[in-house]
């Protein structure tokens, strides 16, 4: 599921949509960035899926908040780690 599907199945305004979205990809984007930092390029397409997979599995109560992105990089780095 892409980012923008998971953000239209929930029942957030559009507004929140485009700045949740914005975030979504900020935290993508810090990830992926420390990822290949530490493990090379090699690694960036592995990295995506599971954060991908992440964002798909987790349990985001109030998506209101721009931190619940932070929770998705700590399972994808989590499910890396296995």
């Amino acid at each position: 599921m892409a980012i923008e599907q998971h953000f239209e199945s929930k029942t957030v305004s559009c507004s929140a949509n485009t700045s949740l979205f914005a975030e979504a990809e900020r935290e993508l984007a810090a990830f992926l960035s420390a990822v290949t930092e530490i493990h090379g390029s090699q690694c960036v397409t592995k990295a995506t899926e599971h954060w991908m997979r992440a964002l798909e599995d987790i349990y985001l109560p109030n998506l209101e908040s721009k931190e619940c992105f932070r929770r998705v990089t700590f399972a994808a780095v989590a499910s890396l780690c296995h």
